[in-house]
């Protein structure tokens, strides 16, 4: 598996309509668009890297030099949207700044998407990174902190495989 073929894949699917019908769950049909951001460069990349103290996975990193965020499965209300570096970095600086956040989340975490309409966040741990480990993802609700046991190439193949669904609440 690779971003690469997944976010073709799910490309195919919206080229000819520009959106596709999902069914939910509770039997929810919607129409849905999924909207990219233009890809970063491998010096867009190397330039971030270096202003900010977290280290990016390298499935992380393929998919930011694809598309730089976007929204998916959208349906004018709800979305989830993955951040761009510039979002990432307004992150970061927020919470170096606010005082809710740091006692709210821990400074290895970064936040990279959330899911409109859910109140619901996705995070990076950069200390499981720098470890080596492929389970670095944290997802927030709220009152619940839940580390998922994926990566990111994982997260987003299955949550495009469930159109948009929460699966890991299953």
């Amino acid at each position: 598996m690779s971003i690469e073929l997944v976010l073709t894949s799910l490309n195919k699917r919206l080229e000819k309509e520009k959106t596709i019908t999902i069914q939910r769950e509770n039997g929810e049909i919607l129409n849905v668009t999924c909207d990219w951001n233009r890809p970063v460069t491998d010096q867009e990349l190397k330039e971030f890297s270096l202003k900010i103290n977290h280290i990016l996975p390298k499935d992380f990193c393929s998919f930011l030099k694809l598309c730089n965020g976007g929204k998916l499965f959208s349906d004018g209300v709800d979305c989830f949207e993955l951040f761009n570096l510039k979002e990432i970095l307004n992150y970061l600086n927020e919470y170096n700044t606010n005082i809710n956040y740091k006692s709210a989340y821990n400074k290895n975490w970064y936040m990279i998407g959330y899911y409109k309409g859910y109140g619901d966040y996705l995070f990076i741990d950069s200390e499981k990174v720098a470890n080596g480990d492929n389970d670095y993802l944290i997802y927030v609700q709220v009152g619940d902190i839940q580390r998922l046991s994926m990566n990111f190439e994982t997260w987003l193949d299955r949550f495009i495989v469930a159109q948009g669904a929460r699966y890991w609440l299953w």
